[in-house]
């Protein structure tokens, strides 16, 4: 039977043929911009009808709309696509701002996640390769499986023994500040008067470290980050020991805001520091994509409770860059709390190690003041 064509189409003083537009009388510039918005609005529409005319005719008629299908002209396996994202994208979720291209990349997903990254993209514009990125990111924490999350805490005592006690997969990152293996003593001792570290020769650093991150690859989630702060007189040791548990992705520089002692006729002032950065899997960062370069201020050395304490700051920035509110952020090397305070600070929960009383009872007595 020959197929029954519909009447031309009016819209807005044109008129709409099969295979062309002509105007009826003298259309106005407002007639025209309606049709053409109109045109606009039907070519992001078109596939979204054939889907939903499909599927209503294989639930009306079963095998019979098959019959049907050779008189669109258009190719089977597109048009089983086109049926396939009208019933997986109800009516109420699709959205006149995007595309149907928008609607398939997420018609794989449950109502939730469909809801969530169309809305998203709805309101902020996203363009369809931003909507995969941030589907693909959505598919990243879906897949940081884990068990409850530990208790917030700053224990005393062996960070190797302690871990242990700790749920495997229950950490969300690690950011840790271990003995720079140098044995550090202030070039400003009439300042910091402080002692020297346990386990700071680069012997010792390299076997607690290992054995710190033998455990604690264990303990945190999959898709999550590490942190690890280091010097540039230590970095090549200290990196293939990470590289065994954490797939190493860049070295960041803390710029501080002072320069080094040292020989001041001979060599450049050191202004920096260096943080390795790490992942367990693969996570996205948060919000923007920052440069590698990071300038904070250190802690005025007439401020610290600790010889190389770090600014609560630059902390917060790394905790807000790689965790979301309510997830666990842990420093197996703890010292004055300065990690744990970052995150309580920004609505994480926290778990730092110390090995030594006296920056222990230090950094508890820092919590307890924030408390």
């Amino acid at each position: 039977m020959k197929p029954v064509l519909p009447s031309d189409l009016i819209v807005s003083s044109f008129r709409l043929h099969k295979n062309g537009l002509t105007p009826l009388g003298k259309p106005t510039f407002h007639d025209w911009q309606q049709c053409g918005l109109f045109i606009q609005e039907a070519e992001k529409s078109v596939q979204f009808w054939i889907g939903d005319w499909l599927n209503y005719g294989q639930k009306a008629w079963g095998k019979k709309y098959e019959e049907a299908l050779e008189k669109t002209g258009l190719d089977y396996q597109t048009l089983r696509d086109y049926k396939w994202v009208a019933s997986h994208v109800p009516l109420s979720l699709r959205h006149d701002k995007l595309s149907f291209h928008h609607h398939r990349e997420v018609a794989s997903l449950d109502t939730e996640k469909q809801v969530y990254l169309l809305e998203k993209a709805a309101t902020q514009g996203w363009p369809l390769l931003k909507l995969k990125q941030e589907k693909y990111r959505l598919s990243l924490e879906v897949a940081r499986v884990g068990v409850r999350a530990v208790d917030p805490g700053f224990l005393l005592g062996d960070c190797t023994k302690l871990l242990e006690n700790i749920p495997d997969n229950s950490i969300d990152l690690l950011l840790t500040d271990p003995p720079y293996g140098i044995n550090y003593e202030s070039e400003h001792r009439e300042v910091n008067p402080f002692d020297k570290f346990a386990n700071d020769t680069l012997e010792k650093t390299v076997v607690v470290l290992e054995k710190a991150l033998v455990i604690a690859s264990r303990k945190v989630k999959p898709n999550s980050h590490v942190y690890m702060f280091t010097s540039w007189k230590t970095y090549p040791a200290l990196l293939p020991v990470v590289q065994a548990y954490f797939q190493v992705k860049n070295l960041l520089v803390w710029e501080k805001n002072n320069w080094t002692a040292g020989d001041l006729d001979a060599n450049y002032g050191q202004i920096h520091e260096f943080i390795l950065f790490a992942h367990k899997g693969r996570r996205h960062l948060n919000g923007r994509r920052d440069a590698s370069v990071l300038h904070f201020d250190r802690v005025p050395e007439n401020g610290r409770v600790h010889p190389t304490e770090k600014p609560l700051p630059l902390l917060e920035y790394l905790i807000e860059k790689s965790s979301l509110p309510g997830e666990v952020v842990c420093d197996p090397f703890a010292g004055v709390a300065s990690t744990c305070l970052a995150a309580k600070n920004k609505g994480r929960k926290y778990l730092g190690i110390e090995l030594e009383k006296r920056w222990y009872d230090l950094g508890l007595a820092r919590l307890q003041k924030k408390a």
